[in-house]
């Protein structure tokens, strides 16, 4: 018995040994999973162009909303009877005025200190546009 040790070891503390590790191990991954960057969960919208309508004294006219998953592309007047261009003929430029602003923005919360009426109903039209993108 010259070379020959014998270890012995109680089995109870060799179970809590294994358990301890166990929960360290546990422990780490829980620690890593939250520590770790999270990937971009879900898009915003769904890709595509929509429509939406708005009426100004009895006509209607239509604002087209193009998007992406997550960004507003474009926001345009489409179809607009001729009478409201005559009679409105700020509309137009409103429109534009409002699509950039909404476009650099990427939201409907714009600030509308000039033409309040119009790009008031424009933005609730682009609203209206934007909600059915993100059913």
């Amino acid at each position: 018995m010259n070379g020959t040790r014998f270890v012995v070891i109680k089995f109870r503390e060799l179970v809590k040994t294994i358990v301890f590790a166990i929960l360290g191990v546990i422990i780490i991954i829980g620690l890593i999973y939250f520590f770790l960057p999270k990937e971009e969960e879900t898009a915003v919208y769904r890709p595509g162009t929509y429509y939406s309508q708005f009426t100004l004294h009895g006509e209607t006219a239509e604002v087209e909303i193009v998007v992406d998953k997550n960004n507003i592309k474009s926001v345009s007047l489409t179809d607009m009877p001729e009478t409201i261009s005559v009679f409105y003929p700020l509309v137009e430029t409103t429109a534009k005025e409002v699509g950039k602003e909404i476009v650099k923005q990427q939201s409907t919360a714009i600030d509308i200190s000039q033409n309040t009426y119009t790009a008031q109903l424009i933005l609730d039209a682009v609203e209206k546009g934007l909600a059915e993108a993100t059913k």
